[in-house]
């Protein structure tokens, strides 16, 4: 009876290894998880409110379960995917370029398995200074209180960029997400700050339309520092007149593509469906998000810094003739 019982122990014990072993990151066997996680960003910018758009869409067209998870943005997000506790996510090319070759925040370990599925719209820095803080341009900038976004996230690293473009030396550094630097700005507790997300983006929306607050215009040279050699995911970008309250100038800032950054472990199947569900359903999903109107299938697989393709987005992109 005893040896009965510890057979019985062993051949559980065999069945677990086995289920264990045939899951990688959260997939099975085939490459399709039970529950696909998608990391999206703070709750008060684009990624999350399009995150859940994606994934409801994606669980209601594709029998799959898709569910979205808020975040600091694009460096947690692909911790979380290369810890296995994620399957896509958010973010910035950039991101994604240093978690591949293993720089920045990934120095210590590469991020190999990351994939891109596809390209969706240009994230724009918004520098937005209180009207009553003489700030008319990001050199003035130097010794004030800033906010540069979340710790972590794309939007640090951008508004350190920027910082450093425009010759700042120095500033009285705040890591706060777009809805506490909102909150931040309100109480006259920083200067500025930069909301780093789609246009148009709510965050900027709710800040200069409640706060006496404009946004600032970077300089050519600044530009053009920004979108050199050494950072070829970026491209000047103009925010219209008129897109926000008040604003009565173009204003000159640099842009580069939020990207949905895939694991290679989820399968080509799965991929392949969820890329040409997303392409094939615009339409209905920018009655959901008006930032999906600023998606293009002609640059979904551009400005990709040589990070590959998922070869189920590669496949989709392949067979409308995107890539030959």
């Amino acid at each position: 009876m005893k040896n009965r019982h510890w057979l019985v122990l062993l051949m559980v014990c065999i069945l677990i290894f086995v289920s264990a072993c045939s899951s990688d990151n959260g997939a099975t066997a085939e490459g399709k998880p039970d529950r696909i996680t998608f990391s999206t960003g703070t709750t008060s910018g684009v990624y999350y409110p399009l995150g859940a758009l994606l994934a409801t869409h994606w669980t209601n067209t594709n029998d799959l379960s898709v569910t979205a998870q808020a975040s600091n943005g694009s460096v947690e997000n692909l911790k979380l995917m290369q810890r296995g506790e994620s399957h896509l996510a958010f973010s910035t090319v950039n991101i994604i370029w240093e978690a591949y070759n293993g720089e920045n925040s990934f120095g210590d370990k590469k991020y190999e398995d990351v994939r891109i599925l596809a390209n969706l719209y240009p994230n724009v820095s918004h520098i937005i200074a209180l009207n009553d803080a003489k700030i008319d341009s990001i050199n003035d900038l130097d010794g004030e209180s800033f906010v540069l976004g979340a710790a972590g996230s794309a939007t640090e690293l951008e508004s350190k960029l920027i910082l450093k473009a425009h010759g700042v030396q120095s500033v009285k550094e705040n890591y706060v997400g777009f809805g506490e630097a909102v909150d931040l700005m309100r109480n006259k507790q920083v200067k500025a700050v930069n909301i780093y997300t789609g246009v148009p983006a709510a965050g900027a929306s709710e800040l200069i339309s409640t706060v006496d607050s404009k946004l600032v215009s970077f300089t050519k040279e600044g530009v053009a520092n920004m979108t050199d050699e050494k950072n070829p995911w970026n491209f000047e970008y103009v925010i219209e007149k008129g897109t926000y309250e008040g604003q009565e100038e173009d204003i000159l800032t640099v842009g580069q593509y939020s990207t949905i950054a895939v694991d290679v472990n989820l399968s080509e199947e799965t991929v392949y469906e969820m890329t040409k569900s997303l392409w094939e359903n615009l339409d209905t999903l920018s009655e959901g998000h008006s930032v999906v109107k600023a998606f293009d299938l002609e640059k979904a697989v551009t400005g990709t810094a040589d990070v590959p393709l998922h070869p189920g987005a590669e496949k989709y992109y392949k067979e409308i003739g995107v890539l030959k």
